[in-house]
């Protein structure tokens, strides 16, 4: 019933049904037995000297438990279902980030099935959990990485030494995957909800204030009680499922840092208004830039009306001219092969308006070949114009640059 609330409510309904719901009723019956028993606040003084004792031992009670019940949930299931998540997420970077050590059919290999994996858990197995389920799609996508991984044999030192990390890294994708699962699994006791509900209404009852001969007064204090009451309990239920529901832990970690790649070059390019582009000129585009999102630092170099770049990811190039409105358009390609359809493309880049002391930024789209319509997500920004040394070297070879066929 819990999860059946939290995955077809929103937070807003949650609150208006539990909460709205609970307090409207206690309002209900305080008005009901102001008809039924019209002098009680005459016997008040009795009922008061009744249940004064268990009243305050049943509100103090009623407290401590809503107060653990709610640090504890917090710290015990969202906390920790948040730091599986980014364990998980952390292990797949470095998965990631490592994959350009191994050679070009290698690297495209791992970061194939780290593409289907994070998406799978994402657009799959993050709705099953919603209901305490598993992905058949995520299961078979983890197995297919560590196929790719035991398939593997290092060739030399450097890749023996990446090797060794990510099969560790990869045994900790596998772990995370396991406790998110079971922490996906795990409820409160449903004795304990029980305690909590009968409890509430108890309290409620017991602090009915009979003494208190002003109607809306009453009504003030019966629904003030009722709603702290219901919102404490509604506390626990949105606590005790951390993937459910609208606060569910977030799937942010699985598209951030190295893990972006897999999702920035779905989509189409966004969509820009002249007001939001400026002129790209020579001066603009050499030196050093960054993308989170794509294939990481980007070198660019202008040798007359040429442009020419280098970049890390299976030793990637671009040669392209900017246009006469400001445009850079160019050719990209990588190992292995440099060749369509999956190893070259077009590219292009616009300058966009960036406010006094902001870093330049690029807008970058792309495409496989030539044919297809361009996707979005080879965004850069500026860093310097200080080349890293392992990729200066890369523009000595002019066989690696592929000029438009």
């Amino acid at each position: 019933m819990t999860r059946y609330l939290l995955n077809h409510f929103s937070t807003t309904g949650l609150v208006m049904l539990v909460v709205g719901g609970s307090t409207l009723v206690a309002l209900v019956a305080t008005v009901a037995l102001r008809k039924a028993y019209p002098s009680l606040h005459e016997r008040a003084g009795r009922f008061e000297e009744t249940v004064v004792v268990l009243r305050r031992d049943l509100f103090s009670f009623v407290y401590a438990v809503v107060l653990a019940l709610s640090i504890a949930d917090l710290s015990g299931n969202v906390s920790a279902a948040s730091s599986t998540v980014a364990g998980e997420a952390n292990a797949l970077a470095k998965l990631a980030s490592s994959a350009g050590v191994f050679p070009a059919q290698t690297s495209d290999a791992i970061n194939d099935s780290l593409r289907e994996y994070v998406h799978a858990v994402v657009d799959d197995e993050w709705p099953s959990m919603r209901t305490g389920q598993s992905s058949p799609r995520a299961a078979a996508a983890l197995e297919a990485l560590n196929a790719v991984y035991q398939g593997l044999t290092p060739q030399t030192a450097v890749e023996q030494t990446y090797y060794s990390a990510s099969v560790d890294d990869l045994g900790q994708v596998t772990l995370a995957r396991r406790e998110r699962l079971l922490e996906s699994q795990v409820s409160l006791s449903p004795l304990l909800r029980i305690l909590l509900v009968v409890g509430g209404i108890v309290f409620v009852v017991l602090g009915f204030p009979a003494a208190v001969r002003s109607m809306s007064a009453r009504l003030l204090l019966v629904g003030i009680a009722a709603a702290f009451l219901s919102f404490a309990y509604l506390l626990t239920m949105v606590l005790d499922y951390p993937f459910a529901g609208q606060t569910a832990v977030s799937t942010a970690p699985f598209k951030q840092g190295a893990l972006a790649r897999y999702w920035a070059f779905d989509g189409p390019p966004r969509q820009l208004g002249p007001q939001m582009v400026a002129r790209l000129s020579p001066a603009d585009l050499a030196g050093v830039w960054n993308s989170d999102n794509g294939f990481g630092v980007m070198v660019f170099r202008v040798e007359g009306s040429e442009v020419r770049g280098v970049y890390r990811n299976d030793e990637g190039t671009i040669v392209g001219r900017i246009g006469g409105d400001g445009v850079l358009r160019g050719w990209w390609c990588q190992e292995p092969g440099r060749t369509t359809p999956g190893n070259a493309g077009e590219v292009e880049w616009r300058l966009l308006h960036t406010t006094g002391g902001q870093r330049r930024v690029l807008d970058g789209r792309w495409k496989f070949g030539a044919g297809e319509g361009f996707r979005g997500g080879w965004d850069l920004t500026w860093i310097t114009e200080t080349e890293p040394a392992d990729l200066a070297p890369l523009f000595d070879d002019p066989s690696a640059f592929c000029p438009h066929p």
